[in-house]
């Protein structure tokens, strides 16, 4: 795949869909996988069948090892998921993920609402910046919430520190399918 951080932006006038995926990634290897293989060919095909272009923007792939050194992972999410409005699929487990040491000061100056959000991982400012602030995202953001057993049944699938672990119980109750957010849950064995 492709680094999304020098890829192409939309052209105007070409017909593009870009979803960004939103997850933490150590346990979230295998849905991922799924989307790519499986989902996100045949959405390719029906979007092409219409003259539209299919995009997935998947960072796992494309964070380079430098960018992570000099701390421009989150601008980089940012970045990513304004060039995806308005679709956004978020895969949420039993995970909070990455909270980075600190933020960039140049990133507070193109995204003020960061300074009331410090020491929240990544995926939880991912999911704020992209669907959250945004209450027109409704219609065009998907949430897929892991059941919790399988999860606990894998090493490494959740947090063993209880703050975080808290952080994520308060994720599952933002009650995003309450404010009319997408929805699924799925036992996490391909039961997309």
């Amino acid at each position: 795949m492709p680094d999304v951080s020098k890829a192409q932006r939309p052209v105007a006038g070409r017909r593009e869909i870009r979803a960004f995926i939103s997850s933490t990634f150590r346990d979230m290897q295998e849905e991922r996988e799924e989307l790519v293989k499986q989902i996100f060919p045949q959405l390719r095909r029906l979007c092409e069948s219409r003259g539209v272009t299919w995009v997935e923007v998947d960072l796992r792939w494309g964070v380079p090892d430098e960018a992570k050194a000099e701390g421009k992972v989150l601008p980089l999410c940012l970045q990513e998921i304004e060039h995806c409005r308005p679709y956004f699929i978020g895969l949420l487990g039993e995970r909070y993920g990455w909270v980075p040491e600190e933020i960039p000061e140049s990133l507070f100056e193109t995204q003020p609402w960061l300074r009331e959000h410090l020491h929240q991982s990544v995926t939880a400012l991912e999911i704020l910046h992209g669907v959250l602030r945004n209450p027109k995202m409704a219609k065009h953001a998907f949430y897929y919430f892991r059941y919790p057993a399988y999860a606990a049944a894998r090493k490494g699938f959740t947090d063993e520190n209880a703050a975080l672990h808290e952080r994520i119980v308060h994720w599952h109750g933002l009650g995003i399918s309450s404010i009319g957010y997408k929805h699924s849950e799925y036992t996490g064995e391909n039961s997309w």
